[in-house]
């Protein structure tokens, strides 16, 4: 054990491919809220891209979640454009999966190298497994890969929903790559760190040995209720349009559960919340002004709050849904697929609606929207569970102790 690994102040280098600044998606809320409480307890060395003029105005907010920072400068290739789909066709002929590719970088990888070699530190984290390729040339300090999903999950799912044999053997191509790479990376790793429980057996049944899970968590001072005015027989979903699993998800309920409702509620509405929705899914809404897509927007609590019912239709993903809890946690019910409460230790009936497939995901909104005390009660129930349950503080805590164990084993 080094010396810093036993007074329990561990010099850590995390690694965040994207800048954690603002925090507004799943994925960098998570990274944010454990780096803030890291930072309290370590000596946070954090390396992350950062992208001019776009992330230079949270950059003076950084010592928030380290004590020293390296920006790589980087610009990201919008999706939907055709440098975005060179790329893709390029990996069809790369052992890696695409996302993987995506986000590795020569220069990310200098730096990574350099300090490794200048500095000395008791632990390393790579946050997400697609850019832990920047990883594979470090050695002689133990190693932690933070697993926000099983990345294997999100291409198979994508594979099963296709509708074409293009996107098929794309998908297939992908799933089996990424299945690969998962495998092996986990295993050059010293741990593994996962967000729930069946990530966790699903990396163990493959003979990853090292494996650890912390909670989900979320901030229960700022998602807390709120007394906006709901609108009736409203919908609402929260999530990065330019995600691919949020885009699915859309699609499917706008073009086989909205039909469905409609035919007993008119008047039904659906608002979605969240960045870069494709223009194809734009064009595909234009003349139907019941449904609203936001963009991204500063704060997503006065939509969560205004609306009666919040949505989960995933049918693609992995990982666990903090989206969830932040909706709950304002006191607002929840029907959602098995993929969209995936990993989350919540009961059907007593802390939201399961509905999987077009029929029943129709059916549980035309019953909670109809039935008040029965949504009402639900979303007591769902937001005293989560409140008792899921803090930051608790999710870090087993984060730290988990760093902790594994640092030790250097």
């Amino acid at each position: 054990m080094t010396a810093s690994a036993g007074n329990g102040r561990l010099k850590v280098l995390f690694f965040s491919q994207r800048f954690p600044l603002p925090m507004d998606t799943g994925g960098k809320i998570r990274t944010g809220k454990i780096l803030e409480q890291l930072n309290r307890v370590f000596d946070i060395t954090l390396v992350s891209n950062l992208e001019s003029p776009k992330d230079d105005q949270y950059r003076d907010q950084i010592n928030t979640l380290c004590g020293e920072f390296y920006p790589v400068p980087w610009k990201e290739a919008k999706k939907y454009a055709l440098k975005f789909y060179l790329k893709v066709f390029r990996s069809l002929f790369c052992q890696y999966p695409f996302t993987v590719i995506n986000d590795y970088s020569a220069e990310i990888e200098a730096v990574l190298c350099r300090l490794t070699n200048e500095k000395r530190f008791d632990l390393l984290i790579c946050d997400f497994l697609q850019p832990s390729l920047n990883f594979k040339r470090l050695s002689g300090t133990p190693t932690l890969l933070f697993e926000h999903n099983v990345e294997t999950a999100i291409p198979r799912r994508h594979f099963e929903n296709a509708r074409n044999v293009v996107a098929k053997l794309f998908w297939w191509l992908q799933w089996r790559r990424m299945e690969q790479y998962e495998k092996e990376t986990c295993r050059r790793f010293t741990a593994t760190l996962t967000v729930s429980e069946k990530d966790k057996k699903y990396l163990e049944a493959l003979g990853i040995e090292k494996v650890f899970e912390i909670p989900t968590g979320i901030d229960t001072d700022y998602f807390a209720p709120r007394e906006d005015q709901v609108k009736t027989n409203s919908l609402v979903f929260t999530g990065s349009m330019d995600w691919l699993p949020n885009d699915d998800a859309i699609r499917f309920f706008i073009r086989e559960v909205l039909p469905n409702v409609r035919q007993e509620i008119p008047d039904v509405s659906l608002t979605v919340v969240g960045r870069n929705p494709s223009p194809r899914l734009l064009r595909e809404i234009r003349s139907q002004p019941e449904l609203k897509f936001t963009g991204r927007v500063d704060d997503v609590r006065p939509y969560l709050s205004s609306h009666a019912l919040y949505i989960i239709p995933l049918r693609i993903g992995g990982g666990t849904r903090i989206k969830a809890y932040e909706a709950m946690a304002m006191g607002k019910p929840v029907i959602s697929t098995s993929v969209g409460i995936e990993g989350l230790p919540v009961k059907h009936g007593e802390h939201f609606i399961l509905a999987d497939g077009a029929d029943s995901f129709a059916r549980g909104i035309i019953k909670l929207l109809h039935q008040d005390e029965c949504r009402e009660a639900l979303a007591r129930r769902g937001m005293d569970f989560v409140r008792r349950n899921f803090s930051w503080g608790m999710t870090a805590d087993v984060f730290v102790d988990g760093c902790r164990k594994v640092a030790a084993r250097g």
